[in-house]
Formats: structure tokens, sequence, C-alpha cells
């Protein structure tokens, strides 16, 4: 730690990495964690799509999409349509 900053704790860096470098990686860092997979029921946040099937079971469609993708979902409150894969799950 360096004189004068009490209190506050010295930021590790690696030693070739600028500030311009932090920067970037942080964005591609953002960038990676957006299309992480997300499993979605009724293909939307919230949605409520369950119906019966067969034996007494409850089915509801479902998607796995991108996290980025869940987001905007979510603060729109509809479905995108965009999506790794779908299917229907019954329990």
């Amino acid at each position: 730690m360096r004189h004068g900053t009490a209190g506050h704790r010295a930021v590790i860096r690696a030693r070739g990495m600028t500030t311009r470098g932090t920067r970037l990686a942080m964005v591609f860092a953002m960038v990676i964690v957006c299309f992480l997979p997300k499993r979605v029921d009724c293909g939307w946040p919230g949605g409520e799509c369950a119906k019966p099937g067969r034996f007494r079971q409850m089915c509801s469609p479902y998607e796995v999409e991108p996290l980025g993708f869940f987001a905007i979902e979510y603060i729109l409150h509809r479905d995108i349509g965009f999506a790794y894969s779908s299917g229907e799950e019954c329990r």
C-alpha cells in the first residue's frame, strides 16, 4: 500500500495491463456474459402458459436464450423470438 491512502485498497493489475486494456477486457467480459444461455419457461420472463398434458401432467414450452435477450425481454415484458433452442417440458 502507498502512504497517504488510509482505508483504500491497492488495485492489483497485470504488469503490462494498461487502463485501455482493462476497459477492453471489461467490455469483452460483458459481451461474453450477454451470450451465456438462460432457460426461460413460456418463452419470456413471467409468462404463464402451462397446459394439461398426458397422464395428468402439466406441460409448458421453454426456450434457452442468451442472457442479454432475457434481460431485454424482462424489461419489455414480451418475447423477442430469438433462442438457442426450444421445447416443451411436462411435469
